[in-house]
């Protein structure tokens, strides 16, 4: 969805029919960037629009986790030494993601990592029917140049911010900010004809 091109009422309005159709959040937490292509998750949660945490997991990679990345998300290498693998979680994903509009904050980020660690891991891509970015709806909405950081958003929009940077929170977080967009859609009269 182009949001540059839509008008703050319509962004509202499309956010207003995301939560009423039906989506699933996702957010990962990883080892590095996007552009690593040797980067891993170490986290993963899914959320659905109506609040109920559908996944959340710690996931155990194959390569320790670096100091910088542990720093930002707060995840250490003894955190993840019992939890599933990738391939472990990927079922789920699967299940959960496939098929659905996956919504999340920054969407190339999670869809680079979920293709790099199954391209690592020797599995099929995830195929959700759409993927929709909240980071540039808002952006487009609140009709900011640039993009704005999931915690500095939250705060604008008085969307408690807590355990920032960890996968089931930013999901909530992300919903929340969501459901602050869409309030503010018009409510669609009923035609006479």
């Amino acid at each position: 969805m182009d949001f540059q091109i839509m008008s703050p009422t319509e962004i509202a309005q499309a956010t207003a029919d995301l939560l009423r159709d039906g989506c699933v959040l996702i957010d990962l937490e990883t080892t590095g960037l996007d552009d690593n292509p040797a980067v891993e998750a170490v986290e993963v949660a899914v959320v659905s629009h109506r609040d109920e945490t559908l996944l959340n997991t710690l996931i155990k990679p194959r390569n320790p986790i670096p100091p910088d990345a542990s720093a930002i998300h707060g995840i250490r290498n003894s955190d993840v030494s019992f939890s599933p693998t990738f391939p472990e979680v990927y079922p789920d994903l699967v299940r959960l993601l496939n098929g659905q509009i996956v919504v999340s904050y920054n969407y190339t980020f999670e869809l680079n990592i979920l293709r790099a660690v199954c391209r690592q891991h020797g599995l099929a891509e995830l195929a959700p029917r759409e993927w929709w970015c909240a980071m540039r709806a808002y952006a487009a909405f609140r009709q900011k140049e640039r993009y704005v950081a999931l915690g500095q958003a939250c705060k604008a929009e008085s969307v408690q911010v807590i355990n920032a940077h960890r996968a089931a929170a930013d999901c909530h977080m992300t919903l929340y900010l969501l459901q602050k967009m869409a309030a503010e859609a018009r409510p669609t009269q009923p035609s006479l004809f």
